[in-house]
């Protein structure tokens, strides 16, 4: 037999489920700054392995992106097992990010089309699914985050090609690391 809510309760139930969203961002911020800090120094290693003609051929040092891959799979996948509930915010939040991994694997496929070019397009990628995870979380760093992300890819369509890394390295920067950042330290104060 169905109980029929008032709207207040309602309303509660929701505000639950967003606030349980966001502990458990809280919680699992590891991706944010693990991939920050993963991608910004794969960028700053590219741009100066390029830039001072260290490797014939600087985009290898992306391979690094592989492990990252993993440890980032692992983790998720053990975190997950501990949770109890996964809610409807949880559940938009991973498919967004399933979403960008499937549409990540298909540039690098097909980046040869490019010339391999597709730093301006992952950043465009990474803006769209930091904005829907921070609209979705109420979080308003990561949508900062994802303008920095949106800003920098539309910078790095204009400048030349070889200081893309190095924006890149800043961009992750701002788009990752000091929203990660700020919500560790949000977790800190209201735990």
């Amino acid at each position: 037999m169905e109980k029929d809510l008032k709207p207040e309760e309602s309303l509660k139930i929701i505000n639950d489920m967003i606030s349980s969203a966001k502990i458990n961002l809280k919680e699992h911020n590891f991706h944010i700054l693990f991939w920050g800090y993963t991608i910004a120094l794969i960028s700053l290693t590219h741009f100066i392995t390029d830039y001072f003609m260290l490797l014939s051929k600087p985009e290898i040092v992306w391979f690094l992106v592989i492990p990252g891959i993993f440890i980032s799979a692992i983790y998720g996948y053990r975190t997950g097992r501990r949770k109890k509930t996964f809610s409807h915010i949880n559940r938009i939040n991973s498919l967004t990010w399933i979403a960008f991994i499937i549409s990540y694997i298909i540039i690098i496929i097909f980046g040869k089309e490019v010339n391999y070019n597709i730093s301006e397009l992952i950043f465009v990628l990474v803006g769209m699914a930091t904005f829907i995870s921070g609209t979705v979380l109420k979080f308003r760093p990561l949508m900062f985050g994802a303008i920095v992300f949106w800003i920098g890819s539309i910078i790095c369509f204009i400048i030349p090609h070889i200081y893309v890394t190095l924006v890149g390295f800043f961009i992750v920067i701002l788009g990752f690391l000091v929203p990660g950042y700020m919500l560790k330290n949000y977790s800190k104060k209201n735990a």
